[in-house]
């Protein structure tokens, strides 16, 4: 969770007015005021060895100039491509704007800086969606605390989007080049068969995929093998390969569908950034409307995520709820089986068209 962090910072007010002290205190209410001498020598020294980050000059005549509705610039010293300084410079830039705001409304000057500090300093208190009950959030059935998913449910929700990736971009390409026309007649021309070199090419990609599949399910159990119970590592095992079934039909129906490998890269990107986001995997459910999630349940992700949500905390196979976790990984094997039903309807209309 992101916090504030104090500033060591300086003002030197050569003003000499209450406008300089008034922003001199609300810098240093969440930031740490360094006393130093009014010395450019040391100020350098301050700033060199990190005793300060920021240095805010304030010049003569700078409250009678606001007073007026003129603009007169500070001056600072800051540790050069700092993070803390530029956020001081924001912090310093925000108080003169607010400040010129109650001005311009009709406020003298000490009241206008006793509003601007008010303003800003003002906080609000807010709550995750992650820590709200699921009746509290409209429009989302799967909602639970954060806190009650352990550390492996996180790895296996981003399955899909790196297989999806790996798949489409290392064996799209290969399909491609198979169905160029050149490499057809040479293959045909051949001593092997056409049957062979199906089988063939069905194999190689089944390995790949296979492979790619036990990688990931090897680093999960090294990484949280100790916190998996056997029952939850035999369910992700078949989740994920219900998930690779839909991989592959998607690298298949891109493969038939392109003549370009280049054109690979792009359907890659898509599909996968376009299925996570949709699915429930980089954005999650909890957040989406009742519209988004109805339209989520058109991509396989979604049904990923719900096998995902089954798996949760099961001590043994017997703990989980069958009938919906078969349910969840079947539409998944639906989704596999209409992708290489497409893929090869579209292989066979080029085939009849060329």
């Amino acid at each position: 969770m992101y916090q504030d962090k104090a500033i060591n910072f300086t003002v030197l007010n050569r003003d000499n007015s209450e406008l300089g002290n008034a922003i001199k205190d609300y810098l240093s209410e969440k930031n740490t005021f360094v006393e130093l001498e009014d010395n450019d020598e040391a100020l350098r020294v301050s700033l060199y060895y990190r005793e300060i980050y920021y240095a805010l000059i304030i010049p003569e005549g700078f409250e009678e100039a606001i007073k007026n509705g003129e603009d007169m610039s500070l001056m600072n010293y800051k540790v050069a491509d700092s993070a803390m300084a530029y956020y001081m410079d924001m912090n310093v830039e925000s108080y003169i704007q607010t400040l010129k705001s109650y001005i311009a409304a009709g406020y003298d000057v000490k009241e206008a800086a006793s509003k601007t500090s008010e303003t800003l300093l003002d906080s609000v208190n807010v709550n995750l969606t992650s820590d709200t009950k699921s009746d509290d959030v409209e429009g989302n059935p799967f909602i639970e605390p954060s806190n009650d998913k352990p550390n492996h449910y996180y790895f296996f929700q981003y399955m899909p989007y790196v297989f999806l990736a790996l798949l489409i971009t290392a064996i799209g390409p290969v399909i491609i080049t198979f169905g160029q026309k050149d490499v057809k007649m040479r293959i045909n021309v051949s001593a092997q068969s056409f049957v062979s070199n199906g089988i063939q090419m069905v194999c190689g990609v089944i390995t790949y995929g296979v492979a790619v599949l036990l990688l990931f399910n090897v680093v999960a159990f090294i990484m949280y093998g100790s916190a998996m119970t056997m029952a939850e590592t035999l369910a992700y095992l078949f989740l994920t390969v219900c998930f690779l079934l839909v991989s592959l039909g998607v690298t298949f129906f891109g493969g038939v569908l392109f003549s370009k490998t280049s054109a690979m890269g792009a359907f890659g990107n898509v599909v996968s950034l376009g299925f996570s986001f949709l699915g429930g995997i980089f954005v999650p459910l909890e957040l989406f409307g009742e519209g988004m999630i109805n339209i989520a349940r058109f991509t396989p992700t979604y049904w990923y995520i719900q096998s995902n949500n089954d798996i949760i905390g099961i001590e043994k196979l017997s703990d989980i709820n069958l009938g919906q976790f078969a349910t969840h990984c079947g539409v998944q094997i639906l989704f596999a089986a209409a992708f290489f039903c497409v893929g090869l309807a579209v292989m066979r209309y080029k085939r009849e068209t060329k």
